[in-house]
């Protein structure tokens, strides 16, 4: 398991959606995203309904609420995760109770470049109160 400490804002959950699958996949989610843009969350869940992908849980632990944790069978779809969370909003990252150091945080950022490309340029970053849904017109 993969903890993450935050300290800003989470990203709109949709840009994991984005990063983990793509926007043709049919996901199943769950969580407290209320409303569907809030940076605010503190539990997601999501799986892939056209794959026998594992789910991916992200939710604040119970020692704080500024920790989460980053759980999924799937290693890929927990180090994707968990790296971009570290990125986007996050200053420490732990697995399995292990600070990993920046070489270790290198190595992931290396390892899914394309990906986290592709979710640092998601839509769903410019979603807002007055417009959560920025692709539509």
């Amino acid at each position: 398991m993969y903890q993450i400490t935050v300290i800003r804002n989470r990203p709109d959950f949709r840009v994991f959606i984005e990063l983990l699958y793509s926007q043709e996949h049919n996901i199943d989610t769950d969580g407290d995203s209320e409303p569907v843009n809030s940076r605010v969350w503190t539990y997601l869940y999501m799986k892939d309904r056209m794959s026998n992908d594992p789910s991916v849980i992200i939710e604040a632990q119970h020692n704080g609420p500024l920790t989460f944790a980053v759980k999924s069978k799937s290693k890929k779809l927990a180090e994707l995760t968990a790296i971009y969370l570290l990125d986007y909003c996050g200053s420490a990252i732990k697995y399995d109770e292990e600070e990993l150091d920046n070489s270790a945080i290198e190595a992931l950022r290396e390892k899914y470049a394309k990906e986290l490309k592709k979710a640092q340029n998601s839509i769903w970053h410019h979603s807002t109160d007055e417009k959560p849904y920025p692709n539509l017109d």
